[in-house]
């Protein structure tokens, strides 16, 4: 079975990407992967993910589902219209093009100056603003570490970082996110 959007028909399912429960009735991606804990070959599981958070951090089944719903044999009706499909599709394509932008996760001031960089190397100072970044293995995000914002664009190819950084971190403020942009830009 492919890579699905549909309604949440209930609100019992959790977001793989952010860990927050689906609204019945919202749109959801679910990824179907290789079921590892099945007795019969072939088993299948399905991860769901807000759209948002599905575009962001799994782009290549996104964009493959959003194939599906636009095929005109489509064995299922499509669930109706997406709101900001554009948008997420562009995400998710900017996912695809630069492999470890779907590693972001949040930004936050470091709590100490003990974190290194990923990018330079050198350590992340005291109430500097860093990116924390997050590995896919095995059906599983797994914490990897943190970058300097300056370092962002070199590190992950591309200055489409806020958009993603906002999302993942919904505390931010503007003024927050105006001093981000900077750091994006100074680096």
């Amino acid at each position: 079975m492919p890579h699905v959007i549909e309604r949440a028909p209930t609100g019992r399912a959790k977001c793989r990407g952010c860990g927050t429960a689906i609204a019945r009735g919202d749109l959801r991606l679910g990824e179907q992967l290789p079921n590892p804990f099945a007795d019969d070959e072939g088993a299948l599981m399905t991860h769901w993910f807000h759209l948002a958070c599905g575009a962001y951090r799994r782009p290549e089944a996104f964009l493959e589902a959003l194939s599906l719903i636009d095929a005109p044999d489509a064995a299922d009706p499509p669930p109706g219209p997406i709101e900001d499909r554009e948008r997420l599709a562009h995400e998710a394509a900017e996912g695809v093009a630069h492999h470890r932008l779907p590693r972001v996760n949040t930004a936050e001031r470091a709590a100490t100056g003990r974190a290194t960089c990923r990018a330079c190397k050198t350590p992340i100072p005291k109430d500097a603003w860093r990116i924390s970044l997050l590995y896919y293995e095995d059906g599983r995000f797994t914490p990897s570490g943190f970058i300097h914002a300056a370092c962002a664009p070199a590190y992950l190819e591309t200055t489409a970082i806020l958009p993603r950084v906002r999302h993942f971190t919904p505390a931010l403020t503007d003024a927050d996110a105006a001093e981000l942009e900077a750091e994006f830009e100074r680096g």
